[in-house]
């Protein structure tokens, strides 16, 4: 029976949502796929904490604890709020909190319940608690003026790779995290999916969209939004059960000689208490194959059976073979030409620009069942400019010895 967290913290690849986060694109936290920096697994699920299920600021969209939500709803609200929203037979039953997410997309999920918390929403004129049921007819009112918008706006970098009715396969740029990171408000990857969604549907019918796991700040590449709940328990269900195929590039340091292995090491549970100075420890495997060698580096591409935190990079590095840009697990600060070419000396007196100076950890592609269809669907993300530019210097320049062996092709079906 598999562990519903294998997908939690896939590698810092991509942390899976809870869904009681729902509603909210994934607290960033360091959750980036094994570039995740706090608990996504090195890149995807694993690397890309692929399995936890982060809620904005720890809100839910079901506006969970229901007791302490209606029996300490909060101070009366303010007369005359500006916003009146009416609450119809479809969303009879829901909480206020998942009411108002569903009606309010552009606004973070823990900003939602903290208002209603607040006092700052009434329900039919008293106040309310954010785990309150409605019924048909009831009307929710709130003054706009109170409500911080995500703006949506354009990302460089960003870009749709496949969309249908349910979900949104995107491509993350680099230095950017998936959600707002601890201290800071700016949210620019939800800004950039709410800017595509805007077009798409019109502000009349903008879903609220719902990050399925995330990746790391540093790691690039493929990363799934749902548009619906339906959609993200849909997604989040095929990720425990690991019917999701996630592939990752991964170019490390030295000459990896076997072409294909798993690294099989149980790894501390972030999410578990401690017991003494030590976490307990959870089952972690990471697939591998090698892709192309070089005379001191070599492109693998990984594939994470589960999904913990940093999976990816500690298990590379265990390997002895850590990730070529990853200090923080043996690798180094950044890759730069004057290593790789003999002689080679940077123009006038500035310093060396490098050629990969961030994690060097691409989610290259990712398969699963679409929500919407059925059908299965896979999903590459292009390796971006700087990685590609890293791997063209590593070939014409990183070669002298290195075991001649052709690159192998991937198998690509879905």
């Amino acid at each position: 029976m598999h562990d519903p967290r294998d997908h939690e913290l896939d590698e810092d690849e991509d942390e899976l949502v809870d869904e009681d986060d729902q509603d909210e694109l994934v607290d960033e936290d360091d959750g980036d796929e094994d570039g995740d920096e706090d608990g996504d697994e090195d890149g995807d699920e694993g690397e890309d904490s692929e399995g936890e299920f982060v809620d904005d600021d720890g809100a839910d969209d079901e506006g969970a604890d229901e007791g302490e939500d209606e029996d300490e709803p909060g101070p009366e609200p303010e007369p005359g709020a500006g916003l009146s929203l009416e609450v119809g037979a479809a969303d009879a039953g829901s909480t206020v909190l998942a009411f108002l997410a569903e009606r309010l997309p552009d606004v973070p999920t823990a900003q939602l319940k903290h208002l209603v918390q607040d006092g700052g929403v009434a329900l039919n004129g008293r106040r309310c608690g954010p785990g309150q049921a409605l019924e048909g007819g009831d009307r929710l009112e709130l003054d706009p003026d109170d409500l911080e918008r995500i703006e949506p706006a354009r990302l460089e970098g960003f870009q749709v790779l496949y969309e249908d009715a349910a979900v949104l396969a995107c491509m993350k740029p680099a230095g950017v995290a998936v959600e707002a990171e601890r201290g800071e408000d700016a949210r620019p990857f939800r800004a950039a999916v709410l800017h595509h969604l805007l077009r798409a549907h019109g502000p009349d019918e903008l879903p609220r969209p719902r990050v399925v796991h995330r990746l790391d700040k540093d790691t690039t590449g493929v990363v799934l939004v749902a548009k619906s709940k339906e959609a993200l328990s849909d997604l989040t269900r095929q990720l425990e059960a690991r019917e999701v195929q996630k592939d990752y590039l991964a170019l490390v340091l030295g000459v990896v000689h076997r072409d294909e292995g798993e690294v099989d090491a149980p790894l501390p549970d972030p999410e578990a208490p401690r017991r003494g100075a030590a976490r307990p420890l959870v089952e972690a495997r990471t697939r591998w194959e090698v892709v192309e060698r070089f005379h001191s580096h070599t492109l693998l591409r990984c594939h994470p059976v589960t999904g913990r935190q940093h999976q990816i990079r500690q298990h590379l590095a265990g390997l002895g073979h850590p990730l070529a840009v990853d200090p923080q697990y043996g690798g180094g600060e950044r890759l730069l030409l004057s290593k790789i070419k003999r002689g080679y000396r940077p123009k006038g007196q500035g310093e060396e620009r490098p050629l990969l100076a961030r994690l060097s950890l691409h989610a290259e592609r990712i398969a699963f069942r679409s929500p919407a269809t059925g059908e299965r669907v896979g999903v590459e993300a292009p390796a971006p400019d700087d990685l590609a530019v890293a791997l063209r210097q590593l070939r014409k320049w990183d070669v002298s010895g290195a075991p001649s062996r052709p690159r192998r092709g991937r198998d690509r079906s879905t």
